[in-house]
């Protein structure tokens, strides 16, 4: 599913993502450091925020931090303003740690085509066979045009599980 919007669809998308899995008990897995705006919506929507650092090495305490009550689990890739890309092994490992806990990937991808190093930009959505994968982009970003305010949230889910749950009908 895609959508346009001449609005700031960045901070939009994230506003729409968080309330449409918002219920009473829930929590949500966000990056440390990360993007101040979906804390903000996190908490104005009575999410419990439960940070992690997403290192290679370090996937256990992703599965320490989730439980029944998680519906999702952020990740901004390449990470601004820390500036790393994260490798295709690593990120698959990723999807297969959210498939085991059952719960998806939000990928905020909006600097996604600016990339420096030796670590090519591999799109969570590749991933989308394993858990389903909400990708958040931006066209100010891709193509450097800061006043222009698109972008696109497309769900990757071949599997249908968002379907299943009724959530991408509301998406």
């Amino acid at each position: 599913m895609m959508f346009i919007s001449q609005l700031d669809a960045h901070k939009l998308y994230i506003e729409l993502i968080i309330r449409v899995f918002a219920r009473p008990g829930a929590n949500i897995l966000l990056p440390r450091p990360g993007y101040a705006y979906y804390e903000a919506h996190a908490a104005a929507n009575n999410q419990e925020i439960r940070r992690f650092d997403l290192l290679p090495d370090k996937l256990e305490g992703i599965k320490s931090l989730a439980d029944e009550n998680t519906v999702a689990m952020v990740i901004i890739n390449p990470r601004n303003p820390c500036g790393s890309v994260f490798t295709h092994q690593h990120l698959e490992k990723v999807a297969e740690t959210e498939r085991m806990l059952g719960i998806l990937v939000i990928a905020d991808e909006v600097y996604g085509h600016l990339v420096f190093g030796s670590n090519p930009f591999v799109p969570m959505g590749v991933f989308g066979r394993i858990t389903p994968v909400i990708t958040l982009g931006s066209v100010s970003k891709r193509w450097i045009v800061p006043v222009w305010r698109l972008g696109w949230l497309v769900t990757n889910d071949p599997n249908g599980i968002l379907c299943k749950s009724g959530a991408n009908s509301l998406l």
